[in-house]
């Protein structure tokens, strides 16, 4: 029986090992969900709401051990991780006050017929988490999905099983009845017979383009609905007009932000002709001002990586871009200290042809563009094969907004960072996957839309 290992990103300790399901165990998982699900689906929208609001108090008040979990497996700053689950927590209250307005049943005439119209759940939903943002993009995804009156599996990133067994405990803390939810510790090649399988009715998942192409295609082999958040090659867009200073401000923020292990994250900064040696001189001295250091300690500016072998995957992506072009203007190399700690780095003089212009980077480095006009920026931003979102920053934003309104993606921010809120949808096009969670559209995600025609 194979086992999960949880090692602490800052210390490169073995925090545990966890034993993984045999195949017969998690068919019988899964039937006992798909039983619960046929009494879970008639529970009332009162009885869902109490549960949920439960849930959130329940997380809440055990912040301080769910943070610090958030920590010791992928090295989340621990001051980030708590406001993270306080959002968290607020997420969970949003989807419990709206989800009955949203999913009631509506009654209306047409072309001389009456029309009922009603979401229906369809089953057991079957989940794969990422382990960046470990208890935020689970329940995220999790939680409408529930509330819509589905029951849902989920098999947790193999980097952070004790957040996922804590997500579990959550669950049951709050009250739910059994298999509502469940955690599932297996390896990737169980997805397959889990897919296949007659009782899972969709299957959502957040985590890299690779990952996505392989379950968007076992999901579409067995003809079962999916969403797919992926990656992204989020452009940053500075105007002539910005304010230099807030620009440099932003741009580190939204690079570095988790240690730059963001699905929306910026990394690639596009920056007018007039500006760009004023922005790479200011963008370097930024960079390098941040504080590396213990997760834990609040000072601490830029935590480690998830994992050894994502610091081999930086030191290979930052070398090809190189080699394909780039110019490196500070960082590029492991910390000299122990920990999976990579230097911020900024790469400068990217084009089309350079290798991260159409590559995710899952780390700390930035990869600088110069344009001639907007038409270029917007050429640049457009021609990467990702659209999940992108950063427009000017100080006339009726022209950042119309800029907006012409690049792909699903999140387009103006002079902020992207991020996620519970009532907007999140999702992007192209390669960064399709459907969308969160909002409204989270809550259909897994619904049959049905009328009844009279």
């Amino acid at each position: 029986m194979a086992k999960l290992q949880s090692i602490n990103p800052f210390t490169e300790e073995l925090n545990g090992e966890f034993e993984t399901l045999e195949t017969y165990q998690v068919d019988e998982i899964i039937e006992k969900a798909h039983e619960t699900y046929k009494t879970w689906k008639h529970t009332s929208f009162s009885y869902r709401k109490e549960l949920f609001l439960k849930l959130a108090d329940v997380l809440e008040d055990d912040i301080d051990a769910c943070s610090r979990l958030e920590t010791v497996e992928m090295g989340m700053l621990n001051h980030v991780s708590k406001a993270g689950l306080l959002k968290t927590a607020n997420l969970i209250r949003w989807f419990a006050n709206n989800f009955e307005e949203i999913l009631k049943e509506k009654e209306y005439e047409t072309e001389l017929l009456r029309v009922k119209e009603m979401y229906d759940p369809i089953g057991v939903i079957f989940g794969v988490a990422p382990w960046n943002f470990p208890f935020n993009q689970l329940l995220r995804a999790a939680v409408p999905n529930i509330l819509a009156g589905n029951t849902q599996i989920y098999k947790h990133s193999s980097n952070v099983p004790m957040v996922a067994i804590k997500i579990q405990e959550l669950f049951e803390k709050a009250g739910f009845p059994e298999r509502v939810y469940t955690n599932v510790f297996v390896s990737s090649s169980l997805s397959e017979h889990i897919t296949s399988n007659k009782y899972i009715a969709g299957v959502n998942l957040t985590g890299s383009e690779a990952a996505g192409s392989a379950v968007g295609a076992l999901a579409g082999k067995y003809l079962k609905p999916s969403v797919l958040e992926l990656g992204g090659n989020d452009a940053f867009i500075v105007l002539e007009n910005s304010d230099l200073d807030k620009v440099i401000e932003l741009a580190v923020n939204g690079r570095v932000r988790n240690g730059g292990q963001a699905c929306n994250a910026s990394k690639r900064f596009l920056v007018p002709e007039n500006m760009y040696e004023i922005f790479l001189e200011k963008y370097k001295i930024a960079m390098e001002s941040l504080i590396i250091g213990d997760p834990m300690d609040e000072k601490t500016q830029l935590q480690p990586l998830s994992s050894e072998k994502a610091i081999k995957d930086m030191e290979n992506q930052v070398a090809r871009a190189i080699s394909s072009g780039a110019r490196l203007i500070t960082g590029g190399k492991r910390v000299d200290r122990k920990g999976f700690f990579f230097e911020p780095t900024i790469l400068a003089d990217v084009t089309p042809s350079v290798s991260s212009f159409n590559e995710e980077i899952f780390g700390p480095v930035a990869s600088v563009m110069k344009y001639k006009s907007i038409e270029e920026a917007i050429d640049f931003a457009n021609g990467a094969d990702f659209g999940l979102s992108a950063v427009v920053v000017g100080n006339d934003e009726k022209e950042a907004i119309e800029i907006g309104k012409k690049l792909d993606g699903g999140m387009i921010f103006i002079n902020m960072i992207a991020g996620s809120r519970a009532s907007l949808p999140f999702g992007g096009v192209k390669k960064s996957g399709y459907g969308k969670e969160n909002g409204p559209d989270g809550l259909k995600a897994f619904t049959n839309k049905k009328v009844i025609v009279i």
